[in-house]
């Protein structure tokens, strides 16, 4: 299955619209993610809710449940940075 994620910034503030990413699957649209200043915001594909959550919540769920790995860089000096930071 082929999954795309777009995004699209409106010419206003990002304070009060934020960027929202859409993602699709070869079956279609999945949801919309949009992140604003103060929470992100799921809207799953065909429900007429969406799921608001604050940074607080998120940063504690994606330590929590996230998988804990070093960001992929391309440079490697930036590489070697990284993993002594990561010491």
């Amino acid at each position: 299955m082929a999954t795309k994620v777009r995004f699209a910034i409106p010419e206003r503030e990002i304070e009060q619209t934020g960027i929202t990413f859409k993602r699709t699957t070869d079956d279609g649209l999945h949801g919309e993610l949009t992140v604003r200043q103060n929470d992100l915001i799921w809207r799953p594909k065909g429900n007429e809710y969406v799921f608001e959550v604050s940074w607080k919540t998120f940063a504690k769920f994606a330590e929590e449940e996230g998988k804990r790995k070093l960001p992929k860089t391309t440079s490697v000096k930036s590489r070697k940075k990284l993993k002594s930071l990561a010491v």
